[in-house]
């Protein structure tokens, strides 16, 4: 009898790197969907990135007003 092995089918753990990855996507979905402005307007100039954010929530559906 044949053993038949198939690539990649070993169970590695997760790299490093992805749990930052994960994160900091987690982070930015945060500031893009609850954030009310106290963030983004300290970091942005001129609103400009409060307005960023703004858009962002109308663009994946999270009502904001």
């Amino acid at each position: 009898m044949a053993v038949v092995t198939v690539p990649g089918s070993v169970s590695e753990p997760a790299p490093r790197w992805g749990f930052l990855l994960l994160a900091l996507a987690v982070g930015v979905l945060w500031l893009v969907t609850f954030e009310g402005g106290v963030v983004s307007e300290t970091i942005g100039r001129a609103g400009t990135l409060h307005e960023l954010f703004h858009d962002g929530r109308h663009l994946v559906g999270v009502p904001c007003h």
